[in-house]
């Protein structure tokens, strides 16, 4: 098994409240890796944050320019949670899965973090679910980070055969 150090990690979040969760993870596992992060949101058109987000009621968006802002002072916000300046942030727009394996490409980055939330079949259907999709198309190993409220067990990683697990 060859090892390779892990340079890069991206962390990729969105608006719901258990991106905390998921950020703090994935900064944990750069911190031991002494590795950069990049935190990434995506956004989406602003029709569809309506039935992606409707659980947050507090996302009063009604322009781009609105939307602009909320991803931009999210992103920020997230950095700022985690304390720490060196922290690079970006906001895409577009599909989700794409726009973090595109990230994760143009940055080469060693790790994705990603959440993993719990949908209902329906939203399933219409949504997709972009961890699972991620999961199908990266060939960069990720750290998936249950974010179910029911959920109580440890994170997994996929393509652990990449990492060097002595360090994890």
């Amino acid at each position: 098994m060859k090892n390779r150090k892990i340079d890069k990690i991206l962390i990729a979040l969105d608006f719901d409240p258990s991106s905390v969760k998921v950020a703090e993870a994935g900064f944990n596992l750069a911190k031991a890796m002494d590795a950069k992060v990049v935190l990434l949101h995506v956004k989406i058109q602003l029709v569809n944050y309506s039935l992606t987000y409707k659980k947050l009621g507090a996302l009063n968006l009604e322009s781009i320019e609105d939307l602009e802002v909320a991803a931009q002072n999210f992103i920020e916000n997230s950095k700022n949670n985690l304390d720490e300046s060196l922290i690079r942030t970006i906001v895409k727009e577009g599909d989700f899965a794409v726009s973090i394996l595109d990230a994760a490409k143009e940055m080469k980055v060693d790790v994705i973090v990603i959440g993993s939330h719990s949908t209902r079949w329906v939203e399933e259907i219409v949504q997709g679910r972009v961890t699972n999709r991620v999961l199908q198309q990266s060939k960069i190993p990720l750290l998936i980070i249950p974010t179910s409220k029911n959920d109580k067990t440890n994170t997994f990683i996929s393509q652990v055969n990449e990492l060097p697990i002595s360090k994890i």
